[in-house]
């Protein structure tokens, strides 16, 4: 199969544990592929049990791009992700390897199919300016004081998103400007101009929710308990400690709740994010092509993707 720098790009998304990961290796054996990630917990270093990324053994059979490549004690965002993605694309596409992006984090592979405005990253002095605003405010009369400054876009963002909040008040602080306002202009960066073969992984719930009991479980034969004790002295602000059980292991391991209670947490948690995750791809994601179980017949799905791959070049 012939590659160029203009040949369409696989993704493989779905909700977590829905199998992205086995299938895109399956997939990847049948090409000259290479799996990149976009699942933004799958990028930190310390997490490769917690984040269910793939294990060393699979990293051996097929090439893996943007796994464990940041530090946990940095911040990763969509644009981040979306510039090392387009070297790790143009790359490949130039030895002649087709790029196959795996993940779950819809505003990631957002970035890259759609372009992401040119919003100016704030510095970490901005940031702690208004975590402080936010600190001494408190989270209503935060919102109402952001309101007062950005009445457009405030009706988007929930009272209780604080990360948000907080990004759109620290732009202000630093440029003078609003989100609203420098979204009106509607440039994008990093957007890439080559078709995508969209492919859309699904699991009826009942399989899910037992495919994320038995995987947190697994976990934790593996090592969790352990893998988190690492990031005990990390920012709790961190992104790398909203991921699913992080906190509630570290609360384990110094004895504040049972493993038990903690199982029962992170499952139900994890199973809402599935939700989330299902909602958003079935409203953001146009899918050319949706695989329901796909254990069922994996060489099948394989070459009718691969077929369809063909047709779009």
């Amino acid at each position: 199969m012939k590659i160029s720098n203009s040949n369409p790009i696989i993704v493989i998304a779905g909700p977590t544990a829905s199998g992205k990961s086995e299938f895109a290796i399956s997939l990847c054996k049948k090409i000259n592929g290479v799996i990149i990630n976009f699942d933004s917990m799958q990028v930190y270093k310390e997490l490769r049990i917690i984040s269910a990324r793939p294990d060393k053994y699979s990293e051996k059979i097929v090439n893996h791009k943007l796994y464990g490549y940041i530090s946990g004690k940095n911040r990763c965002s969509a644009l981040m992700w979306s510039e090392r993605a387009l070297y790790e694309i143009s790359s490949a596409l130039k030895k002649s390897i087709i790029p196959i992006l795996v993940g779950g984090s819809g505003l990631y592979i957002k970035a890259l199919i759609d372009g992401i405005s040119d919003v100016p990253i704030t510095s970490v002095e901005y940031r702690k300016k208004a975590e402080d605003v936010l600190s001494i405010d408190g989270n209503e009369n935060f919102y109402y004081r952001l309101k007062n400054i950005d009445n457009k876009l405030i009706y988007n963002i929930s009272i209780n998103d604080r990360q948000r909040l907080i990004r759109s008040y620290s732009v202000w602080l630093a440029t003078g400007k609003t989100l609203y306002e420098w979204r009106l202009s509607d440039k994008r960066s990093n957007k890439i101009d080559n078709k995508f073969l969209k492919i859309k992984l699904l699991s009826n719930r009942k399989l899910l929710r037992e495919n994320i009991r038995d995987r947190f479980f697994k976990m934790i034969e593996q090592g969790a308990l352990k893998e988190v004790s690492k990031l005990e002295s990390f920012d709790e602000s961190l992104p790398i400690m909203k991921a699913h059980g992080v906190r509630e292991l570290l609360s384990v391991n110094r004895n504040e709740i049972s493993l038990e209670e903690a199982a029962e947490v992170t499952i139900n948690h994890t199973n809402q994010y599935a939700k989330r995750q299902e909602t958003w791809f079935k409203h953001q994601y146009n899918a050319d092509y949706e695989i329901i179980n796909f254990n069922d017949n994996i060489d099948k799905y394989c070459s009718n993707v691969l077929s369809l791959y063909k047709k779009l070049y």
